[in-house]
């Protein structure tokens, strides 16, 4: 007869810890990237991600000329990359909490008739934009993959330069705005009223028991 002894049992607290880190390798490995480090993504299959914003732009406003200034100018601009780029809308929800208090303070505070029904009104607009999720504000991205940090984020300011002689408004990303980037991707829900992490890095969790 064989018998099979038994390890030694962990303590509860160490399990806790190992279970934490699984959980945490089981999300590491659902995510297409590793590291957001240098002002680039790295991605698991080693390449590098450069991530220009480009502010929104109110073509309707210009002259037909100018339309067609601002038009070409972006599309040599981006005519001129000779490797592949992605172009990203991505909408953030808005948090409209604070200014609905803020209507609903004044709608009480008024003392004209019309002021007060005026506000009533327009809270209630606003009330609906907050059940609907429709508050939404649209942010624009440019994606540059390469194989070395140094080329993506010099082809990223050269675009970026070229784009800007057209009249947008372009900058090269930061660690904490495509940190920004990926949590409203990734957690479009909890964007509207939680701010993304800080940058890393990260100390472990401290639990207690």
């Amino acid at each position: 007869m064989v018998f099979k002894l038994s390890g030694k049992k962990k303590p509860a607290k160490q399990q806790q810890v190992d279970q934490i880190q699984a959980a945490r390798k089981a999300v590491q490995d659902w995510l297409p990237w590793k590291d957001i480090a240098g002002g680039v993504i790295t991605r698991k299959d080693g390449q590098v991600v450069a991530v220009l914003k480009v502010e929104p732009f109110n073509l309707a406003l210009k002259s037909e000329n100018e339309k067609m200034r601002v038009i070409t100018a972006v599309h040599e601009a981006l005519n001129g990359q000779r490797e592949a780029f992605q172009i990203l809308s991505l909408g953030r929800p808005v948090d409209l909490d604070a200014y609905l208090r803020g209507l609903q303070d004044l709608a009480r505070e008024a003392s004209n008739p019309v002021r007060k029904k005026l506000l009533q009104e327009y809270t209630r607009y606003v009330s609906t934009l907050v059940a609907s999720g429709e508050a939404l504000e649209r942010r624009y991205y440019i994606l540059l993959p390469g194989k070395e940090q140094i080329e993506v984020l010099q082809r990223a300011h050269e675009l970026a330069g070229n784009l800007e002689r057209s009249g947008l408004k372009v900058r090269v990303c930061g660690d904490q705005e495509i940190i920004d980037l990926v949590f409203v991707f990734t957690h479009p829900a909890q964007a509207a009223f939680e701010r993304p992490p800080a940058p890393g890095p990260y100390l472990p969790p401290i639990v207690n028991g």
